[in-house]
């Protein structure tokens, strides 16, 4: 696993969501490795978000998601969750339940989700750009959806491919089914354009081996024209994606639209959402989207550009958020 690069120099703490709020080594890094090396039961390796900041921050390189993501164990429950997300027609059905539920983890799901609507379903054989919302995206942003597939439709004959790039499986210990998923998406996409409007999907898809563009990514490298916006906005970076070097470009295309940024305090910092974390840690949730808040709303704009959709969920309870996409 490489935990053995771990000297316990204490770099990864202030990095981490769950130590910030807790000051608990059982809920640090340094704490769950230690648990891991020594083979011992802890209460801190299902606190994990799943962020993966402490990576960032670590001077010896331990590659802690992936052993995170070893030892963890899928209950049933989340592996029901995880074939749901695997279709989204009937994660819509399941959120359009959700809405009624009164209490357990659908009461809390529901709180968080604004509408629901059925995937866009678009398809050509001769599709020169495959747009992959992702499997919240699809459902619970599908206007969103509709922007990018209009915009990118005009220089390009587009289909959307919907389905689950494989992330929650990876992260919450179903790890073989997010190999399985990894592999199928690689045939798929084999010699054609994919462009994803989730960011933490793109960088989960693009340490996996697949070649995808972020939708920011594609915007900026393909220099598509841009309409110019008078508007000021703070950007979340979402934790995946400011790993593997992509949120750059989310801040270089609303540079060329004109939009003014005012950058809030440690922009990566986790949402609080963690995929389904904040419906299955509640409590630790909360305090992490509280943290979050006061970071947003110290950074004195009222609009927050978020690329990936759980974080934009866990956001939208205090601020409004926009995609890249919206903005087109």
């Amino acid at each position: 696993m490489g935990l053995e690069k771990c000297v316990h120099c204490g770099f990864c703490l202030e990095s981490c969501p769950t130590y910030v709020i807790t000051r608990s080594e059982i809920h640090s890094p340094r704490g769950r490795i230690l648990a891991v090396k020594l083979g011992i039961p802890s209460e801190g390796l299902e606190t994990c978000v799943f962020c993966r900041r402490c990576e960032a921050s670590c001077p010896s390189g331990v590659e802690y998601g992936d052993a995170i993501s070893s030892v963890r164990k899928a209950d049933p429950l989340r592996k029901a969750v995880h074939k749901i997300l695997e279709n989204p027609s009937l994660l819509y059905a399941s959120l359009k339940i959700a809405r009624y539920s009164t209490s357990g983890f659908m009461y809390r799901l529901s709180r968080f989700i604004p509408e629901v609507n059925p995937p866009l379903s678009i398809s050509s054989k001769d599709a020169q750009l495959i747009l992959f919302p992702g499997c919240i995206t699809s459902v619970v942003f599908r206007k969103t959806v509709e922007k990018a597939y209009n915009y990118l439709s005009k220089y390009f004959k587009v289909s959307i491919y919907n389905g689950c790039c494989g992330l929650p499986h990876y992260a919450e210990g179903d790890k073989e089914r997010a190999i399985k998923i990894a592999e199928k998406l690689k045939d798929e996409f084999k010699g054609k354009v994919v462009v994803s409007l989730s960011s933490n999907c793109t960088a989960h898809m693009k340490e996996m081996g697949i070649d995808v563009y972020d939708f920011s990514e594609f915007l900026a490298k393909r220099d598509l024209p841009l309409p110019k916006i008078d508007m000021e906005v703070t950007v979340h970076d979402p934790c995946h994606a400011n790993l593997v070097g992509i949120t750059k470009y989310n801040r270089e295309v609303l540079k060329k639209m004109g939009v003014k940024i005012r950058e809030m305090e440690d922009p990566s910092f986790e949402c609080g959402a963690g995929g389904s974390y904040f419906v299955f840690q509640a409590d630790l949730s909360d305090k992490i989207m509280k943290a979050k808040e006061e970071k947003v709303k110290k950074s004195g704009a009222n609009v927050v550009v978020s690329t990936n959709p759980s974080c934009s969920l866990a956001i939208m309870k205090y601020s409004r958020v926009v995609h890249i996409a919206d903005l087109l």
